[in-house]
Parts: structure tokens; C-alpha cells; sequence
């Protein structure tokens, strides 16, 4: 069931991670669907993007340590055209579209000032730090943390020292979680002023990006190879650690920070090991089921376009008086799923086709 550290070495495709892209989507837009909460569990769904961030920052670190390993040297400019043509057309093309939308039905509008006046902070990927609060683009502050990984990090990989990346990777790590545990409270109050809530980067959190840069330098070393596939490799790992998330998330609490958000980033990466440890496995399988591989293979679009489509299916459901809590989620899922895989294969991929030229 396992597999030796060189055939790992070797895959250029990791079984399952489409299918983990599909749970954190749907999570996703199940929080932000009218839904019940009879679980805790229910009331979480935006740890989806948490797994998003364990999910990137493991394929971005692998990216970069191979390439490195592979040439001695690491393309920068080539790894950035390549984030450039996977993630900008498509928000861009949300941006200048909801702009030109709003301009043209409705002028004078306190939503279009605000989209106006935020939109140098929306194209420039700052909502991390200050978000205008147009409406529905409040989840453009993960996409702007992303942004500045991709930004950052891969200058660490390419021109550091081992040491020098493991001491910035522990740096970080410590600071996010005295954030996380409430012990920096007093210092962020003293700079940020009283009411710290109105900046967003205060409640970002990068904890669960360094955990997949970890796992990426963990599973390079043959060392750190051996010990994850004892630690996350063995046969029923990704059925164990998928029900420590379920039962992490399920526990009461009115606040997650502190040892249950980590506790939850933790479980996390050791889902995501788990999986690509056990590439042969029947839930990896599950994770491969051509459904769930397309909802995961779209899903960047579907975050992008979700909150729309369910401002869309709501408006709807309340025109004909139908009940909201239990058709708007799979309503608004499906026509997620539609405009995203449209935008995919008529828009997004005229692109992804350039990356080839920058590999």
C-alpha cells in the first residue's frame, strides 16, 4: 500500500488532492449557504479554506524544492508567470466585470462607492490587510494571503540557506500562534489601536500554509520520509486522521482559537500526508471519483464565483417562497459547479495552455 521514498520522489501527480480541493469547496460554500447547525461541525465550514492553504503550501514547496534539486537553481520569474496565468485572468476578469456592472445599474450606489474606492486594494491583493467590505468579495482575503506566499516564500527556497528558512519557518509559526493563543493581544492593541478587528490581517492565518511547506520538506528527506510513513503511513491513516478532523471539528466552542484551531491545522496536514502516503488507498480512490476530481479541478473558480451564485439561488428561492434551508445549498452548489466549469473551459484554460512555456 505504501510506496518507497523514490517512487515519491518521482510522482509528478499526487492521487487524492482533488478530491481534499472538493471537500474544502464544498465546506466552503455549505458556511456561506443558509444550512443547519445541528453539528458543530455545520457552523465551521470555513475551515475549507484552511485545507486550501495545507494544500498549497505543500505543492508549492514541492514545486520549489524539486525544481531546485533538479537544476540547482530555482526560476523565479518562471514560477511566478505560472501563478500570474493560473490566478489572475480569472479574478481579474471578476473584478473588472462586477465593476463594470455596478457602474452601468447601479451608479451612486454606497456598494459601488465602496467597490470604487477598494478597488486598488482588491487588484492588488490587500484585502488581507484592509477589506472595503464591497459586497460579497470578503473571501478575497485568502486569496490575497495566497498571493503573498507565492510572493515570499519561493524567495527563501531560491536563495537561502537550509538553516536560514528553517529559522524563518519557526519564526513564523511561533508568531501566528501567540497571535492564534491570544498572547500578543495587549502589543496588537497598542499598535493597531482598541478596535484591532478592522484589520484583516490580524484574524489571517498562515498557520496551515507553513504546516504544507513542513510536510513538503518532511517527505523530500528520505529521513523525514521514513518517519511520516510511520507516523501517517500506515494502512488505515487516511480513514484515522480524516475522523480526528471530523472530531475536531465537532467539538464544542464558542472561539476555535487557541489548541483547537491548531489542533485542526494539525490534523489537516496529517490528513493530507496520509493520503498522499497511501496513494493506493480506497478513500484516495473516493477522492478520485471523476465528480468529486472536477468539483476540485474548478474549484478555484468556484471560489470565486460562489457568493454570487448564491445571492443568485436566494433571490430566487424567495421570489417563488421556497424554503431557503434546505434547497440553497445543493442549488447554489450546482450552479457554482456549472459557471466555474464554463469559466474553466472556455476562459481559464486559453491560459494554463501558456504555462508551458514557463516550465
Amino acid at each position: 500500500m505504501t510506496q518507497s521514498h523514490g517512487s515519491y520522489l518521482e510522482r509528478k501527480y499526487f492521487d487524492g488532492l482533488n478530491g481534499l480541493r472538493a471537500v474544502a469547496i464544498i465546506a466552503v460554500i455549505w458556511h456561506h449557504a443558509e444550512r443547519s447547525d445541528a453539528l458543530a461541525m455545520f457552523d465551521r465550514g470555513f475551515v475549507g479554506v484552511d485545507l486550501f492553504f495545507v494544500l498549497s503550501g505543500f505543492l508549492i514547496a514541492t514545486l520549489l524544492i524539486r525544481e531546485k534539486a533538479r537544476k540547482g537553481k530555482i526560476s523565479l520569474k518562471d514560477f511566478w508567470m505560472r501563478r500570474v496565468l493560473r490566478l489572475v485572468p480569472v479574478y481579474y476578469l471578476l473584478l473588472f466585470g462586477l465593476l463594470a456592472a455596478y457602474l452601468v445599474l447601479k451608479p451612486g450606489d454606497p456598494n459601488t462607492e465602496k467597490l470604487i474606492h477598494g478597488f486598488p486594494v482588491y487588484a492588488l491583493y490587500l484585502s488581507n490587510w484592509f477589506h472595503p467590505g464591497a459586497d460579497n468579495l470578503a473571501i478575497t482575503w485568502s486569496l490575497a494571503t495566497e498571493e503573498q506566499f507565492y510572493l515570499v516564500w519561493p524567495l527563501f527556497e531560491a536563495f537561502a540557506t537550509p538553516f536560514l528558512t528553517a529559522g524563518f519557518w519557526v519564526a513564523a509559526l511561533i508568531v501566528n500562534q501567540l497571535i492564534n493563543f491570544g498572547v500578543l493581544d495587549p502589543a496588537i492593541q497598542s499598535v493597531f489601536g482598541a478596535d484591532p478587528g478592522r484589520y484583516e490581517i490580524l484574524d489571517s492565518t498562515f498557520t496551515p500554509i507553513l504546516l504544507g511547506v513542513g510536510l513538503a520538506h518532511v517527505l523530500n528527506a528520505e529521513r523525514g520520509y521514513s518517519l511520516a510513513i510511520k507516523a501517517a503511513g500506515f494502512r488505515y491513516a487516511p480513514y484515522i486522521f480524516g475522523l480526528l478532523l471530523i472530531g475536531l471539528l465537532n467539538i464544542p466552542a464558542g472561539d476555535i482559537s487557541g489548541a483547537l484551531r491548531l489542533a485542526m491545522h494539525v490534523a489537516m496536514a496529517l490528513w493530507l500526508a496520509s493520503v498522499i502516503l497511501q496513494p493506493r488507498s480506497k478513500l484516495t480512490a473516493m477522492l478520485e471519483w471523476k465528480p468529486v476530481y472536477i468539483i476540485g479541478a474548478v474549484s478555484y473558480g468556484m471560489y470565486l464565483y460562489h457568493m454570487w451564485c448564491i445571492h443568485i439561488v436566494r433571490a430566487i428561492l424567495a421570489k417563488i417562497g421556497a424554503p431557503q434551508v434546505w434547497l440553497q445549498f445543493p442549488l447554489a452548489l450546482a450552479l457554482t459547479v456549472a459557471v466555474s466549469a464554463a469559466s474553466f473551459y472556455l476562459y481559464e484554460k486559453r491560459f494554463l495552455n501558456l504555462r508551458s512555456k514557463f516550465r
